[in-house]
């Protein structure tokens, strides 16, 4: 494979793992704040994805062997910031799979419902959505290889139909709407759907340290779901009716487009596609995620030789969120949220200035590669991400 091929591959790896469940929950939060406060908010999330990645890419280049995020932190930060992110890690993993399994659940249950001329419940949706994705990863490599390719030309396939099928309803005045003050609880989920930092140590590895592949990488690889989810909010926004403030009660239910759009439109090919689109931006990510959750797992016990085998891991994979999500309904958007807002805000922003500023200014570490814009950008994107992480934890307490 050539160097430009790689380089592709490379950024559409990055673009694969940004488009996900947070594309089905973003028009929800965006129909409040108006599609104009939801491009700057998305704006704002692209370059600070953009910015942290670069800033790992910077830090991994000081090391000459393939290392990730909990060996830099422990570089810079000590053994207690390698803990801290191992522990961050893991939290997130489990509010992804809050999100994926309630979202799935909803999807299953409507499916279900629809198939059999009843109302089939949400618990039962949910249980069906785990049993199935856990029976796919657990098959193997070459299964999930080949299923998620299927997955994905469904997902591409059911994005164009519906896309498609809305541009010739688009209504100007619904695309006015402004609410700049709601446009705050966009960047949350837009974290989400930006979040491919943990792929930097792989993408570097993939092309063998070339700096200009790697930066052309990242900025291309984030540049397509960019453009993915801007046409994809002025398409859902642009044929719902002026009214956004009223879909308000669809965040706090936890609602996925589909719910958006059974207020909108009553086209039956309309709400085909999204539910089918919502059913293959579930099950492609969280298949990924589940994979790289058990290898987590395996990695974080490999001083426990006994629970490495995986009948003894899906359990701790997949159980407890499960359980929470029985118990607790309607978290997607909430999950999704504080995933973004709390975790992915300090993981990916926060500790990326702390390692860069460590070692950079501190342990005078110099390599192929520095970002530019010195201690004014690390302090911008530090200050950021704290606004982020304050305005979270203060939505909490606030409702």
């Amino acid at each position: 494979m050539s160097r430009e091929e790689k380089g592709w591959g490379a950024a559409l790896l990055i673009a694969g793992c940004c488009i996900g469940a947070g594309m089905i929950g973003l028009p929800v939060v965006s129909a409040v704040s108006g599609f104009i406060p939801s491009l700057v908010a998305m704006v704002l999330a692209y370059f600070f994805a953009t910015t942290t990645g670069l800033l790992l890419v910077e830090a991994a280049l000081w090391f000459d062997k393939k290392v990730h995020l909990l060996s830099m932190a422990q570089f810079a930060l000590g053994k207690w910031g390698k803990w801290v992110a191992w522990s961050f890690f893991l939290f997130l993993f489990y509010c992804l799979f809050v999100a994926y399994i309630d979202g799935g659940g909803q999807i299953f249950s409507e499916i279900f419902s629809s198939f059999f001329r009843g109302q089939v419940s949400r618990e039962v949706g949910i249980l069906v959505f785990v049993v199935v994705v856990g029976v796919i990863v657990y098959t193997g490599t070459q299964a999930i290889a080949y299923v998620t390719r299927i997955f994905l030309f469904g997902l591409a396939l059911s994005y164009g139909a519906l896309v498609s099928l809305a541009l010739p309803h688009i209504e100007g005045s619904a695309l006015l709407h402004k609410n700049w003050t709601a446009a705050a609880s966009t960047i949350p989920i837009l974290f989400i759907c930006f979040g491919y930092q943990n792929l930097v140590p792989t993408i570097i590895y993939q092309l063998k340290k070339n700096v200009n592949a790697i930066r052309r990488a990242i900025f291309v690889g984030t540049a397509i779901p960019f453009l993915i989810y801007v046409i994809w909010n002025f398409a859902i926004l642009g044929i719902l009716p002026d009214q956004s403030r009223l879909f308000a009660h669809e965040v706090d239910q936890g609602a996925l487009v589909t719910g958006l759009l059974a207020k909108a439109s009553e086209s039956s090919s309309v709400l085909f596609f999204a539910s089918s689109f919502s059913f293959f931006a579930l099950m492609t990510p969280f298949i990924a995620c589940t994979l790289a959750f058990v290898d987590f797992f395996k990695d974080g016990l490999s001083r426990f030789p006994r629970w490495q085998y995986d009948p003894m891991i899906y359990p701790l994979v997949l159980i407890p969120p499960t359980i929470f999500t029985l118990l607790r309904p309607h978290l997607f958007l909430s999950a999704l949220g504080f995933a973004g807002g709390f975790i992915d805000a300090i993981l990916f922003g926060i500790l990326p200035v702390l390692i860069v500023w460590v070692g950079r200014y501190h342990k005078k570490k110099v390599g192929d590669y520095q970002v530019g814009g010195g201690k004014v950008l690390l302090g911008a994107v530090f200050l950021f991400s704290l606004a982020v992480l304050t305005y979270r934890l203060s939505s909490m307490f606030t409702g």
